[in-house]
């Protein structure tokens, strides 16, 4: 039996399992961003994420994705393909305190990229913190978001908002209505 299982926790496991193969890892967790140098879709990606959520600069929508991008995901599916979608990173800035993105794991191949997120923001009536997770897959084309999924913890964000009461996923869970 090999070591690999017997190294620290705080190594990530990938990376254990690759180094007793003798393979290079394709991810690590936790993600290092100063990894992205030989990533250039993650990079894309992060720039999307710190430039159009964490700035706000909407005008980098239309540099970032491509005019008929597919978008798919509980908020994002909100944007049609002729909608700007800026129109609905508006309204999420707007419920939100400042944006601060931080990839934890990253896949990359020729022209997709995933990543799992968290997302540091905060109530602005009240300036309480809170972080919610994600995940973003995206197919990219000429150096441009072609097609974009994702699934983030709305349900947490509207819970911390105050706009949905405590533990409202667990109470749906049970089959009772929220009211």
């Amino acid at each position: 039996m090999t070591d690999t299982f017997t190294k620290p926790a705080t190594e990530p496991f990938v990376t254990r399992r690759a180094a007793a193969s003798g393979a290079s890892p394709v991810m690590e967790a936790p993600f290092d961003p100063a990894s992205m140098a030989d990533m250039p879709l993650t990079r894309l990606l992060h720039y999307w994420f710190e430039e159009v959520w964490g700035r706000g600069n909407l005008n980098a929508v239309s540099n970032i994705m491509r005019r008929n991008t597919l978008i798919s995901g509980s908020v994002s599916a909100l944007a049609e393909p002729e909608s700007d979608y800026s129109e609905v990173v508006a309204a999420l800035r707007n419920l939100l305190g400042p944006i601060k993105v931080t990839f934890t794991h990253v896949m990359e191949t020729d022209e997709w990229v995933s990543v799992r997120l968290v997302a540091a923001t905060s109530n602005p009536r009240d300036g309480e913190p809170f972080e919610i997770t994600g995940q973003v897959m995206a197919r990219v084309e000429d150096g441009r978001i072609a097609e974009m999924h994702s699934n983030m913890d709305y349900f947490r964000m509207f819970e911390m908002l105050g706009q949905l009461p405590p533990e409202a996923l667990a109470i749906c869970l049970t089959g009772e209505r929220l009211g």
